[in-house]
């Protein structure tokens, strides 16, 4: 009953759009007399029609809805690709992902784009982030511009990570903002805020009464409203809420399974595209419309805050202010809105989806096109594109257009980094590096494949809880209906590995190799199979080919360290290690490995060191303190050595060698 309800309260928004005119663009004073301070909230995987001020029944959000109603909600907003990463890096540089080259999560933005926060940091604001989820981690690119890039997620190379170590709360990133906030709400500041609880899976811990009766998707957004009020609480006690530009946004949407799709990244329709955009206004005589019908996109976010800052946007920028829309000239007009997604394309040889929205049409070109009324079919289940074939292919038209127009030269598009795909995976993608470049965009229509697609997340579900012979079963499945999809092949492999069935692995990973020989993260996990199969020598030859191809990835180094600190070549190891930090300076892992180097060395004041640094970095490193612990054992410090393990012991209840060598400690000298 409550998903029916949201329908009809977006179909009620809709119709709203196309008869309420457009306010009169404001006009305010040359320049505000100090900048004022500016908060951008980004709250991952909320879809517009699950918030009480977009028309969604029960009222969840009375906090955001209060946002709303004392500033301006804009009605139709559509993210630019439904994927983290992506779409913030498209919010921050304002640049189709086609341009700026991030279509998918674990790329990195490249350092030639301008962001909003390297422009307001120039402008004399102090800049901070506070990163609620994996995918906006520093290693992906999106921190500069910003003094403060407060993301806990810069580990690598301490095994794969737990969905649950791959975010973290509201009530701790909104903590963490408000302290950075206090130290430096004297002069103009900006502080980005990015929440993950919306983001599978669902795991809130202690229900409130803002849960009672939800559960699910809607028991977390419910949450996350109830920790922003008690954030714009706090900010308003100290006089900062009424003087600040507030905006809050989604990144994209998630879909609760229509049209199949139980997530998010794999279509393009609605319920994974439309976001909401609401901004509070600093206090000040300003004038602005509490509502705005226009469709745009986040990439219009930006030049938007830079033009009420009175900051001229850079020439990089491709958006728009969304003041345009405050002018009565505008008020009928119809401008394009482009959005994308290549997750079917990368991960399932499909062709890729591109859309346009124009006005109250969405056009989906695809081997099968499609053509939505969003007025008549806000669910987007009748496709008109055979019965309105002359305006599918003008829109068809204008989409090209909009990308020969803002096309670079060459796209720009990089790997996908082998150390991300575990974590992509813990958090219900499916991570594995993209097929061969192809001469064509062609392939089946995404919606041919949509159970291999929803198989392969049941295989992976099965890999996560352990089930790996289930899991590999399902994966086979889909081999027979695809022998040639390179992403099936990888995650068998991956699973014969988890199984130790390493011949097995191996023999899969030769044959993604032999149609791919750039795919990284196979080479890189067929390294990983012949070093648990004795053989250092296939090993170092795998590790090097990735230098060969990517001369500063982390994990070639690190596992080429690794081999060469076996074999006590310690120079040698000692410089991939040090290649490996300057890819990743705040890796636990590297320190570690480090240590163990160090004190293989006799040096045990830099082992000391090294593996305290990595304890600072993740004070959850069993094998850290274990290693510290063997450190002062050997140097007859007894009692440090004891404390070190018994911290091992409370990181890993399990860890068998630091009980034993704790209980090998002589008692009547500690």
């Amino acid at each position: 009953m409550r998903l029916i309800s949201a329908f009809s309260g977006a179909l009620l928004l809709i119709a709203v759009l196309f008869l309420v005119p457009a306010k009169v663009r404001p006009t305010f004073a040359n320049h505000p007399p100090t900048l004022p301070p500016v908060i951008l909230i980004s709250i991952d995987t909320l879809r517009a029609d699950h918030l009480s001020c977009y028309g969604y029944h029960p009222m969840l959000t009375p906090h955001l809805d209060a946002l709303a109603q004392g500033g301006t909600r804009f009605a139709r907003i559509d993210s630019q690709v439904p994927l983290t990463l992506p779409s913030h890096t498209s919010l921050f540089t304002s640049t189709y992902p086609f341009a700026n080259g991030v279509e998918e999560n674990g790329e990195v933005v490249p350092k030639s784009l301008v962001t909003l926060a390297t422009v307001m940091k120039a402008h004399g604001y102090r800049t901070a982030a506070f990163i609620g989820g994996y995918f906006l981690a520093r290693r992906f690119g999106l921190d500069r511009g910003f003094d403060v890039y407060d993301s806990p997620f810069d580990f690598t190379g301490t095994g794969p990570q737990s969905a649950a170590q791959l975010k973290r709360s509201a009530e701790n990133v909104t903590a963490a903002a408000s302290r950075w906030i206090n130290v430096n709400s004297s002069g103009p500041f900006f502080a980005f805020v990015h929440l993950f609880d919306l983001h599978k899976p669902y795991d809130l811990e202690t229900p409130s009464p803002s849960t009672a009766g939800v559960a699910g998707y809607d028991a977390e957004l419910a949450h996350v409203d109830g920790v922003l009020g008690d954030f714009f609480r706090q900010l308003a006690k100290q006089g900062i809420y009424q003087r600040s530009l507030i905006v809050v946004l989604s990144d994209h949407g998630e879909s609760l399974g229509e049209h199949g799709e139980s997530t998010h990244g794999y279509f393009i329709y609605q319920s994974t595209l439309w976001v909401p955009l609401i901004v509070h206004w600093p206090a000040g005589g300003h004038h602005f419309p509490a509502e705005v019908q226009q469709p745009a996109g986040l990439i219009d976010v930006a030049p938007t805050l830079l033009e009420f800052l009175h900051i001229a946007p850079p020439p990089e920028f491709q958006g728009r202010s969304l003041f345009r829309f405050f002018e009565a000239s505008h008020s009928q007009t119809q401008e394009e809105v482009y959005s994308e997604s290549l997750y079917a394309y990368d991960h399932f040889d499909c062709a890729p989806l591109r859309t346009l929205r124009l006005g109250r049409y969405q056009y989906i070109a695809a081997p099968k096109p499609e053509l939505y009324d969003l007025l008549k079919d806000p669910q987007e289940l009748t496709n008109l594109y055979a019965e309105r074939r002359s305006l599918s292919l003008s829109m068809a038209a204008r989409l090209r257009s909009r990308m020969a127009k803002f096309s670079p030269a060459q796209r720009p598009r990089v790997a996908v980094s082998p150390g991300t795909v575990e974590e992509l995976n813990s958090l219900g993608y499916l991570g594995a590096s993209r097929p061969a470049a192809r001469l064509s965009e062609t392939g089946p229509d995404p919606k041919d494949r949509l159970g291999e697609y929803r198989q392969s997340l049941r295989a992976l579900r099965l890999e996560q809880t352990g089930r790996l012979a289930e899991a590999i079963t399902e994966y086979q499945e889909i081999l027979a209906e695809i022998p040639g999809l390179a992403l099936a092949r990888f995650n068998l492999a991956s699973c014969y590995f988890q199984a130790g069935r390493f011949p097995d692995a191996i023999k899969e990973l030769k044959k993604n190799l032999a149609a791919d020989p750039h795919d990284l993260n196979t080479e890189n996990l067929l390294g990983l199979a012949w070093m648990r199969m004795g053989n250092p020598g296939e090993a170092r030859s795998s590790f090097q080919n990735i230098l060969t191809q990517d001369p500063s990835n982390y994990l070639a180094n690190y596992d080429l360290g690794m081999l060469d600190e076996v074999e006590r070549n310690w120079q040698t190891a000692e410089d991939h290690f040090s290649n490996a930090l300057r890819v990743q300076p705040q890796s636990p892992a590297i320190f570690n490995a480090l240590g163990i180097l160090f004190m293989d060395r006799g040096q045990a004041g830099k082992a000391q060191h090294d593996f305290q640094t990595a304890i600072r970095l993740d004070p959850t490193f069993a094998q850290a303190f274990y290693n510290l612990g063997t450190l002062w054992a050997a140097e007859n410090h007894y009692r440090e050595a004891a404390q070190a393990f018994r911290r091992a012991l409370a990181a890993d209840p399990k860890f068998a060698d630091a009980r034993r060598a704790l209980d090998a400690l002589p008692l009547h000298k500690l």
